[in-house]
């Protein structure tokens, strides 16, 4: 197969063939609600494409946003979307322009990139590593642990998709939280998920707090799922799970995922009997967990930089291997960070070029490596599944220096 040329997308001469392509994935159905949601998706995106037969059949849009990290807000390039038409796949154009969006954030001034998966696998070739479970669980409103409405929402509709989005960016942020710049993400998300919005506002008239309930064509009893919630104390979010709570006379259950650090499973009155009466139905009380995000380190000593771990005092040499060279062109600007590193672990991290005499090495790949600086697996953990390898008295003294909290997105994208 030849390497196409990418080229930026073109609205006029592309976007029937993106509407196009998005059905044949599933993204898109033929309505046109959901196609003013593409438009608005295309339009906070860089989006490029790849001909074959003289018409789109490859694209992937970037956007961009930060990621937030103990105390520290990342620059982030973020792939919001890899899709293929059904001519096109298995062609290996889908990886090398998702690495050339990757360099085109990088360029932009991104440290880090980040991504949805559809599977598992497909973006590890060019240096993505899977971050920790997301877990959900359909619950029967009743069982919610929270006190009675005491006040009305707002009904919200994607008519104040950028209401809800300016909420989302005001949230509480934890470590490894998202935020995604543009409003045409949330218009997205509410766009193509049919469903009702509710919220509540401040003394000023902002949305203090809001969350959009999709139905998926089960408007009667449900199930229904929480798409998002955003707020930032415990009252709000208890309000908005007793807007959940209040649905009970009508459904039998709803999806929700766990607050970010957080378990619903501590808001629910006799989960485990819940899961006993409801074995095996159409509204069943059950936990399921799935990574389905993915980060890579895009610039090694900026990333370093942004963690701080006060009581560590730990140097070692990094041996890093990066994939995504192989799918860049060979004078392109940036092509990865794999090299040899000297890591310093203390109230002040660095990464520095080079290797330093008598101080243990660890090789690893910059998918693996991105794991352990998230938070998301432990050192030795990462030996025993990924290319991370090192003596053991250096693993357990990386165990015993890095120490946060589980990341979490709190945004899909």
């Amino acid at each position: 197969m030849t390497h196409a040329t990418p080229r930026a997308f073109e609205r006029e001469r592309d976007l029937e063939h993106l509407r196009r392509i998005w059905m044949e994935v599933g993204w898109l159905e033929d309505g046109e609600t959901r196609k003013k949601g593409l438009d608005a998706y295309l339009a906070m995106c860089d989006t490029q494409v790849i001909d074959i037969n003289g018409q789109a059949e490859v694209g992937v849009s970037r956007s961009t946003g930060t990621l937030h990290v103990q105390d520290a807000d990342l620059e982030t390039c973020i792939i919001a979307g890899v899709y293929t038409g059904l001519v096109a796949r298995q062609s290996g154009h889908a990886t090398r322009l998702t690495a050339a969006q990757v360099a085109a954030g990088v360029a932009n001034g991104a440290v880090i990139a980040s991504l949805g998966i559809f599977d598992q696998g497909f973006y590890e070739r060019i240096g993505f590593g899977i971050g920790p479970y997301v877990r959900r669980m359909t619950v029967d409103p009743a069982d919610l642990r929270v006190p009675r409405l005491t006040r009305t929402p707002e009904r919200l509709t994607v008519e104040d998709a950028p209401a809800m989005h300016a909420c989302r960016l005001a949230r509480r942020r934890v470590h490894g939280s998202m935020h995604i710049h543009d409003p045409g993400a949330t218009h997205l998300e509410v766009a193509e998920e049919p469903g009702w919005g509710f919220g509540f506002r401040d003394d000023a008239g902002a949305l203090s707090h809001c969350m959009w309930v999709s139905h998926g064509g089960k408007i009667e009893n449900g199930p229904w799922s929480v798409r998002f919630m955003a707020w930032n104390t415990r009252a709000q979010l208890l309000e908005l799970l007793s807007v959940v709570k209040s649905f009970a006379d009508q459904v039998n259950g709803v999806r929700i995922a766990d607050p970010p650090g957080l378990q619903l499973q501590d808001l629910l009155d006799q989960p485990f009997a819940a899961m006993r009466r409801t074995n095996g139905g159409d509204y069943e009380v059950k936990p399921t967990a799935v990574a389905y995000w993915e980060h890579r380190i895009c610039d090694l000593p900026a990333c370093m930089a942004a963690m701080s771990m006060p009581h560590a005092d730990l140097g070692f040499n990094l041996r890093l291997t990066d994939p995504i060279e192989s799918y860049l062109p060979e004078d392109a600007p940036w092509r990865g960070c794999g090299g040899d590193w000297t890591i310093k672990v203390g109230d002040i991290c660095a990464a520095r070029a080079g290797h330093e005499a008598d101080l243990p090495v660890l090789e690893a790949s910059v998918n693996a490596f991105t794991r352990w600086w998230m938070g998301a697996r432990w050192a030795d953990a990462l030996a025993i599944t990924d290319r991370f390898e090192a003596p053991a008295a250096l693993l357990e003294a990386m165990n015993a220096a890095w120490h946060l909290p589980a990341p979490a997105t709190d945004w899909d994208y």
